[in-house]
């Protein structure tokens, strides 16, 4: 493993961020390569899966991941770039002193057997010990595994969802998630679950509150959802929402939500559908359950929203 000082791994790391550091690509050959990007806590368990110094002072991860695949579209090699460290206050740098790897080697694919539409992408790398495991639950978005292949619960200010970014639509049409009938929540607590993310300015969050998306740089949101204790059927939800670059107003939203079933790409999935009060937006927020610590985002025709490389459309539960 080959760990570059902050100034020089900085300067290749932003580099490649505009173009492939080490693959070359030819004319027609764009959709055998594939870019991810994000950035992430700095976990303890992350840092043991990468055999990164435990006492190393790490807030944050940046992560640039390219997957690349033969004529014939069947995985081949991978380019994995991170840098690690504090960040720098006020920015979306690091400060002095962070640090930079890169690994190379090969990749696989595999069909996840608990959620059978998804796949699982494993790295295994030539110049490492290291090996990484993603969870695909759509064609534009990765999500870390742990070693135990759960998925990697993040922080209320970052997740660990890679957005692809050259997203790609592959699948046509719309598709209304049908309500659950007898709809049974676990626990024995009015509180299903509190769930936290920083996502881009997504016009449903912004509309929601008839906030303007000019000026805004992210939203930071915290979701609570609240379950009937006799029945275990979905009652209320409060979503609270900060649109950072507008000021630091607090905005609360409250109202119904209900269970469904089925999204464009996974007729199974579990899907939450939030239904304002009155005077808000007619058109329901959708989240889809990933596992009980994670949700994410979906479009109104019930396709995975794509981030960016700073933040993802995923919540996290808290903890």
């Amino acid at each position: 493993m080959k760990e570059l000082r902050f100034s020089l791994a900085t300067l290749f790391f932003y580099c490649c961020i505009g173009q492939s550091c080490s693959q070359q690509t030819g004319p027609g050959d764009e959709s055998l390569v594939q870019t991810f990007e994000a950035t992430t806590p700095c976990s303890d368990a992350v840092k043991e899966m990468l055999g990164m110094a435990p006492d190393f002072k790490c807030e944050m991860m940046r992560w640039k991941l390219i997957l690349s695949s033969d004529s014939k579209k069947n995985p081949s090699t991978f380019d994995l770039v991170y840098t690690y460290g504090l960040g720098k206050q006020g920015t979306r740098g690091f400060s002095e002193g962070a640090k930079t790897v890169e690994l190379k080697g090969k990749w696989t694919i595999e069909k996840s057997n608990s959620k059978k539409t998804a796949a699982i992408i494993t790295l295994i790398a030539d110049n490492s010990a290291a090996r990484l495991s993603f969870l695909q639950p759509g064609q534009n978005l990765l999500h870390l595994l742990d070693n135990n292949k759960q998925l990697v619960n993040g922080t209320a200010a970052w997740s660990y969802t890679f957005n692809r970014t050259d997203p790609v639509t592959v699948s046509t049409g719309k598709f209304i998630p049908r309500l659950v009938s007898s709809p049974q929540l676990p626990g024995i607590s009015d509180t299903v679950g509190i769930y936290y993310g920083r996502t881009p300015c997504n016009k449903a969050l912004t509309e929601i509150n008839q906030i303007s998306s000019e000026g805004c740089q992210i939203i930071k949101c915290r979701l609570v959802l609240l379950q009937d204790t006799a029945t275990h059927a979905p009652t209320n939800f409060l979503i609270q929402t900060i649109y950072v670059g507008k000021g630091d107003n607090k905005y609360s939203v409250t109202g119904t939500w209900k269970l469904s079933q089925g999204t464009i790409d996974n007729p199974a999935a579990v899907v939450y559908q939030l239904l304002p009060g009155e005077g808000r937006s007619q058109n329901p927020l959708l989240l889809v359950k990933a596992d009980d610590n994670i949700l994410y985002f979906i479009d109104n025709d019930t396709r995975l929203l794509v981030g960016d490389s700073y933040s993802s459309y995923t919540l996290n539960r808290g903890k």
